[in-house]
């Protein structure tokens, strides 16, 4: 029979999967999109969610107790959040998350396997199952996202003939209350938010606003939000890691409080450098 402490384990990883890979939902959600939040502001209400929900341990019969690389971990975690806000807004939801998921496995394993030298029944089959993993939920997340739709890059009414009697023409022209409202090219509609497949995100942009300038260079804004996915997985995972050298009782559910803290403090200190 398996230990409790074994279960607790898997059963923590389990809930804590299931609340890491929901969390970005409301990012995609239309009261966030209509405001066009700033990721820090967004990363900055996490801060205060994780600080505030830290103390719960209390209730569970845990002593409250701090050590200082709770700020350390928070130096890893709150950047890392906002570049994750940031995927996710620009890049979608599915690819970004796949990103990151599959940079943290990879970034966790080097951390516990190769460094701090954790035990394996094989070797060779942990490296297998490290890269199975992080090939499907890349793959998973690429071909769940459809291809973003560039307004630029559509072809022109002028690239095209069509061929119309002048009766088909002069009908058109009628149903219609206005022949302004009809686009130069079919697939212009595409542009327009239409329901999409179940599963699959409608992501498409405009001219103007599929760019972004980073000192006077122009980048696709789908580019860099995988960009930030994967400097959120690469940054971000480590941010547990500073557990490993807590002393005594701030380990385990002891640093919760200390990771709280942690993040809270450095969200203000970003806040007043920004």
């Amino acid at each position: 029979m398996a230990e409790p402490n074994l279960v607790l384990g898997w059963f923590a990883a389990f809930v804590g999967a299931i609340g890491f890979g929901s969390f970005a939902v409301p990012i995609k959600g239309d009261a966030a999109t209509k405001v066009d939040i700033d990721p820090l502001v967004m990363q900055s209400y996490k801060s205060l969610m994780c600080f505030l929900t830290s103390w719960l341990v209390v209730l569970l019969g845990q002593q409250v107790t701090f050590t200082w690389w709770g700020v350390i971990s928070g130096l890893f975690w709150v950047p890392g959040g906002a570049f994750n806000i940031f995927a996710i807004r620009n890049a979608g939801l599915a690819i970004s998350q796949g990103i990151v998921a599959s940079s943290i496995v990879m970034v966790s394993f080097i951390w516990g396997h190769i460094i701090f030298k954790e035990p394996a029944k094989s070797q060779m089959m942990a490296y297998l199952a490290v890269w199975l993993i992080m090939a499907g939920l890349y793959g998973m997340s690429h071909y769940s996202t459809s291809d973003w739709v560039d307004a630029d890059e559509l072809p022109r009414s002028s690239d095209h003939e069509y061929n119309f009697d002048e009766d088909d023409e002069q009908d058109a022209f009628l149903n219609d209350d206005s022949a302004e409202n009809q686009p130069s090219h079919p697939l212009e509609n595409s542009l327009e938010i239409s329901p999409a497949s179940p599963g699959r995100e409608k992501q498409t942009t405009t001219s103007g606003r599929g760019v972004i300038v980073v000192c006077g260079k122009t980048f696709q804004r789908r580019n860099l939000g995988l960009l930030s996915a994967l400097l959120c997985g690469t940054w971000g995972g480590s941010c547990l890691v500073p557990m490993h050298y807590s002393k005594g009782d701030t380990g385990g559910l002891g640093y919760v409080i200390s990771f709280g803290t942690g993040a809270l403090l450095v969200t203000i200190l970003i806040g007043f450098l920004d």
